[in-house]
């Protein structure tokens, strides 16, 4: 009867993605977490990178958390929900402008910021406020051009063309869930479409990461508590993957709608109920999940693999999790902090005391009381 279940639930999966569009293929991919504790090379997967300090000499320039990195041309935006800002940088780390001096009441500023994204074409950054629910659209100087007032919150958003996609989240009193939405940038204040669903799930539960990550060419998704990493584009499903972990995932484990919070804390530990930071190459689909592991995706053969930690072989610095961001194309962004260049640089002192090059610019980079080191790598 259990086997049964799931099989009825993954066709069930399939099939309300599926009925979204005439586009989408659904790809049934088995993810190899068999041992835990292997490792993988960056080199294996990634090539040349670039090392970025972010400056932090005024209070306004420090970071709490990246939850999100914006690059333009020539500009670097940190969406720092932690410290309630949107921090500007130029493309060498140096600060240039913040939006905490907007934090208030009044006319144009706003309670809490929640997200940013940006719109590539019309150089614009959208940035979604709650108390009260409004978008502020800024240029790429960080000046504000005008604020729309909106009817409903967005946990999360992402431009790509001429649509605005967001995450919301139904209260539990309509039944709970999450559901991704999408509606024309130009027209924000209508109610959006509905393009995707997910009901099984277990309110209050989050996970460090985001569940929405644009791309070079649409937007990735994989809602809460599912198992299907779904790429829209044009707000049509075009990419479709379900993800299946064996033991350590939702198929053989689904939430149940009726599953109380306290037993699926003590009994999903170490489940992977999340899939997050969704970041791709034209060959490769990386992403995290829940757990602290790393995921590689060929998108041809559909082989995934999960890994309990990345071993960087180009210079000894640690990276794990996938930093959220925008605007650098078929790359991956990791930032290491103070405290782990600390430790790297300890290391070498302890030992024969030789730097790399590359650690000898580390160390200059870095500040010890400052923000993290941003480093950014090419997919191969």
């Amino acid at each position: 009867m259990k086997v049964l279940r799931h099989f009825i639930k993954a066709i069930a999966i399939g099939t309300v993605c599926v009925s979204c569009n005439s586009s989408g293929h659904l790809d049934y991919v088995k993810v190899n977490l068999s041992d835990e504790s292997r490792s993988c090379n960056l080199s294996s997967f990634l090539k040349k990178y670039e090392i970025i300090g972010l400056e932090a000499s005024e209070p306004e320039a420090v970071m709490t958390y990246p939850d999100r990195l914006l690059f333009s041309e020539d500009r670097i935006f940190v969406m720092d929900r932690g410290g309630n800002k949107i921090i500007m940088f130029d493309r060498d780390g140096n600060f240039l402008k913040s939006t905490a001096k907007m934090i208030g009441r009044g006319h144009h500023e706003y309670i809490r910021i929640i997200d940013a994204t940006m719109d590539e074409k019309e150089k614009r950054l959208y940035v979604h406020c709650d108390a009260p629910y409004q978008m502020m659209v800024f240029d790429f100087d960080l000046n504000l051009e005008k604020v729309i007032p909106m009817d409903y919150y967005m946990g999360e958003i992402a431009i790509e063309g001429k649509y605005l996609y967001g995450i919301c989240y139904d209260e539990p009193k309509d039944g709970g869930g999450y559901k991704l939405v999408a509606v024309e940038k130009t027209h924000i204040k209508e109610k959006p479409r509905t393009l995707l669903s997910h009901d099984d799930v277990i309110m209050g539960r989050w996970t460090l990461g985001k569940s929405l990550m644009p791309c070079k060419d649409g937007v990735y998704v994989c809602l809460p508590f599912d198992t299907r990493i779904c790429k829209f584009k044009n707000a049509t499903l075009v990419e479709e993957y379900n993800m299946d972990f064996g033991d350590n995932g939702l198929v053989e484990h689904p939430v149940e709608s009726d599953m109380p919070p306290a037993w699926f804390d003590k009994n999903y530990r170490d489940i992977n109920w999340a899939i997050v930071n969704m970041t791709e190459s034209d060959s490769l689909l990386l992403f995290n999940t829940n757990k602290t592991f790393a995921f590689i995706m060929n998108k041809k053969n559909k082989q995934c693999d999960g890994y309990g930690f990345l071993d960087n072989d180009f210079f000894p610095i640690f990276c794990s999790r996938i930093i959220p961001s925008q605007g650098w194309h078929n790359g991956v962004v990791y930032t290491v902090s103070s405290r782990t260049v600390e430790s790297a640089l300890k290391q070498i002192r302890e030992g024969d005391g030789t730097q790399s090059p590359t650690m000898e610019y580390i160390k200059q980079k870095f500040d010890p009381d400052g923000n993290p080191l941003v480093i950014i790598w090419d997919i191969r």
